[in-house]
């Protein structure tokens, strides 16, 4: 996606001035409702702005409008459904009880891991 630090003001400001390059401050700041000091700043925040910025900015706006503005309210996160922090492998392993019913499922898993390592092993090396 593009720069999520952006606002929407300050994509709307650099999407009007990428698509209209000959535009004055003044003319964008009326396009965005907003001030021609406040455009000069942006502009000069993003100078490096490119073509490739603005067809993200333009898909991001996009998103936005399909989905609803908080789309990438959670961006850089973990998803709210996976929990950060939790058992690994190893504790689920150990977690497995050792009795009969414990130690087939810990042999199933290992003859599963075995059988796809020996595939993977075919395909690579023959």
């Amino acid at each position: 996606m593009g720069d999520s630090s952006k606002t929407n003001l300050q994509r709307d400001i650099l999407l009007t001035w990428w698509e209209n390059p000959n535009a004055t401050n003044q003319e964008i700041a009326n396009a965005c409702d907003c001030s021609a000091s406040y455009v000069s700043q942006i502009k000069n925040r993003f100078d490096n702005y490119n073509e490739f910025d603005a067809m993200m900015d333009r898909q991001d706006a996009e998103l936005e409008r399909m989905f609803g503005d908080d789309i990438f309210e959670n961006s850089g996160r973990t998803p709210a459904a996976v929990e950060p922090e939790g058992p690994g492998i190893a504790e689920q392993w150990d977690d497995i009880p050792n009795n009969i019913p414990g130690l087939l499922i810990k042999a199933i898993v290992v003859i599963v891991l075995g059988y796809a390592a020996v595939q993977i092993g075919t395909i690579l090396f023959l």
